[in-house]
Parts: C-alpha cells; sequence; structure tokens
C-alpha cells in the first residue's frame, strides 16, 4: 500500500489580509497556538502529515484549501530506500593493527531503524541506512506531528460529512437539539450554502407541514365542513404547497437580517456564510411541530435559542453579543409600533376627536 505526505507551502495568494485568513484558519481549524500558527507559516515548505492515504492527504489539502493555504500531496518512498539511495555506501577503511601492549575499545552505536549494535559509524552495516540522517528525520517528523489535528468526520456537521443521508439527517438533529454548543462550532469550518439550505427546508418543511395539518384536524372538528363555503381540502393545499418556497424565503431574509445586526453589534467574525449556517440549522427545532398544538410554539422558542446559539459558536463572541443582534430586530420592531401608536394618539388628538364632548 502506498503512503503520502502532505507538504504546507504557505499562502495560495500572497497579501496581508490573505495572510491574516490563514493564521487565523490555522488556530481554529487544527487547533493550533497563534504562535505556532506563525512559526508553522514561517517555516515552509514543511511536512505537516506522512504516512497517510491519498484518501487522508486529499482531506488536509481540502482543508488547507478553504483557509486560504497551499499545500502538495507527494508519494512516500521507504526511508531505508530513500536514505540507502541517496547516500552511496562509503568502502570502510582496512583496519589497522592496534599497537602492542595499548588495550583499545572501540565506542558501540545502536542502529535506531533495525536496532543492530555495531562499531561506531554513521551507516549501519546490516540495514545500509545513514543513522545521522534517520535521526533528522525523527525529529523533523516529532517536531510537526502533533501540531495539526486530524481531519476527521468529526469536523464537520454529519449532514456534511458524507454519510448516508438518513444517518447523516437523525445525527443532525441529534446534535443540533441535544448538543448545541459542540454542534455549532463546526459550522464555520465548511463551506457552501446549498447543504445547510436543503438541511433548514427538510426540517422546516416537516415541523410547519404538521403543525398546518394539526390545525386543520382541530378546524375540522370544530366547524362541520359542509357549512364551510370552499372546500377545506383545497385550503390545506394552498398553505402547504407554498411552505418551501416561503421556508426558502425566511432562511435568506432572516440570515441577512440577523446578519446586518452582526454588523451593527459588531459581531461579524466569519462573514454572512456563518451566519446563514447557523439559521439553516436552527431550524432543527422546527421538527418540534410533529407535537400537536404546543409543538410550533415550543419549536419556534428553542429555534430563538439555538439561533444565539449558532451565530455565537460561529462567530466565537460572547452571548451578550450574540443575544444583541438576535433581539435587534424584534427591537426596532416593538420601537416602530410604539412610535406609530404614538403618532396616532397625536393625531387624533389635535384633531379632537380624544376631546370628549363639548356641552
Amino acid at each position: 500500500m502506498a503512503f503520502y505526505k502532505v507538504i504546507f507551502s504557505g499562502l495560495a495568494v500572497i497579501g496581508s489580509e490573505e495572510e491574516a485568513r490563514l493564521l487565523e484558519g490555522l488556530q481554529k481549524k487544527f487547533n493550533l497556538t497563534p504562535g505556532r500558527a506563525e512559526s508553522l507559516l514561517q517555516r515552509v515548505p514543511i511536512v505537516v502529515k506522512k504516512g497517510i492515504s491519498k484518501e487522508e492527504a486529499e482531506k488536509y489539502q481540502k482543508a488547507f484549501k478553504e483557509i486560504g493555504g497551499r499545500v502538495k500531496i507527494e508519494e512516500e518512498i521507504p526511508l531505508n530506500q530513500e536514505l540507502t539511495r541517496e547516500y552511496e555506501p562509503k568502502p570502510r577503511p582496512e583496519a589497522k593493527p592496534e599497537p602492542e601492549g595499548k588495550a583499545y575499545r572501540q565506542a558501540i552505536v545502536t542502529c535506531p531503524q533495525c536496532g543492530f549494535e555495531q562499531p561506531e559509524t554513521d551507516e549501519c552495516a546490516k540495514c545500509g541506512i545513514i543513522i545521522s540522517k534517520y535521526v533528522q528525520y525523527q525529529e523533523m517528523a516529532r517536531s510537526v506531528e502533533g501540531q495539526v489535528r486530524e481531519i476527521s468526520k468529526e469536523e464537520y456537521p454529519p449532514w456534511e460529512s458524507g454519510e448516508g443521508f438518513l444517518r447523516a439527517f437523525f445525527q443532525t438533529v441529534k446534535e443540533s437539539l441535544f448538543s448545541p454548543t459542540r454542534f455549532f462550532k463546526k459550522i464555520s469550518f465548511c463551506e457552501g450554502y446549498w447543504p445547510p439550505l436543503i438541511y433548514g427546508l427538510i426540517t422546516g418543511i416537516i415541523g410547519n407541514g404538521c403543525a398546518i395539518f394539526w390545525f386543520w384536524l382541530f378546524m375540522a372538528r370544530l366547524i362541520p365542513l359542509d357549512r364551510l363555503p370552499f372546500q377545506y381540502s383545497l385550503s390545506i393545499l394552498q398553505m402547504i404547497i407554498p411552505l418551501p418556497f416561503q421556508q426558502a424565503f425566511a432562511i435568506f431574509i432572516g440570515s441577512a437580517i440577523l446578519h446586518l445586526c452582526l454588523i451593527i453589534v459588531r459581531g461579524n467574525h466569519n462573514g454572512y456564510k456563518t451566519t446563514f449556517r447557523a439559521v439553516s440549522y436552527s431550524y432543527s427545532a422546527y421538527l418540534f411541530g410533529v407535537i400537536p398544538f404546543i409543538g410550533l410554539v415550543i419549536g419556534g422558542i428553542y429555534t430563538f435559542i439555538l439561533t444565539i446559539i449558532g451565530v455565537r459558536e460561529g462567530h466565537g463572541i460572547s452571548t451578550g453579543r450574540a443575544l444583541s443582534a438576535v433581539l435587534l430586530p424584534l427591537i426596532v420592531i416593538f420601537m416602530l409600533i410604539f412610535v406609530a401608536i404614538l403618532f396616532v394618539m397625536m393625531f387624533f388628538g389635535s384633531a379632537g376627536f380624544l376631546g370628549g364632548v363639548r356641552a
């Protein structure tokens, strides 16, 4: 089986903004401290992972590409083959007879690869490697290994991990509803709008569709259908058919408004994409709509909570700032309603409608 190594070569595009984005991505995606991230960038080109399959190497390549890094994948040559090919065996000098009367004891060295003990030398007489070069390789591997975490499916939301549809869907529902803090930390690492949008549409349609159905059953029991001036079955279809378009519109517009509020409160750290993904995956809470009558109320409240957690973890901001961004549209709406009511009262008061009946 062939093994591969991943070589980090630095920035894909030269620029101060690109460098800042790359350093921030190295810290978040690979759990590095700021000092280690800068050290890794200054030491390029550097091998960040070796002895892995081609599929794993391509995952590293994708991860670095997402944060603006440039890497290349090379097939590894077995160490003993590479070292013996690079360093041809040198002819051993003939042993000189030791002077009589003098005891001489030569130093012994153990080969770090095969463990063969031999007189001190830089070339193993058994496996043929150059010992100093082998030790250098080991030190380089130890200096880099552990700085970069393995990229696994746990780095991504289950919905985007490439698993089966039903398994990925139910796993995403489980994590987003019952482990939201850990789940929403993953959303800023991924790219794209389609996967979260599709997930939000599925959960929103299921939850809101069930709520409409329960309301339809309630009205059918409350009011005899033969007394209604229209076909009741037709009216429920008219509410369900446009539901996908309404959900998509709500996700896009809600994300845009929320992101504008994040900009106002200075909570926009990872761009509109992260806000969109947080809103889409928070629609998991609408699945509570399958519970008759009270499900949609529970789902609406929990969606509000998940949205706060989503923008907090996705953008890496405080709970207070995330709460301010989510509440800001409601505060503006209530203020506009209050101003409108005040304006109407002032208008009717000035017109004499509130002055009572004069004698």
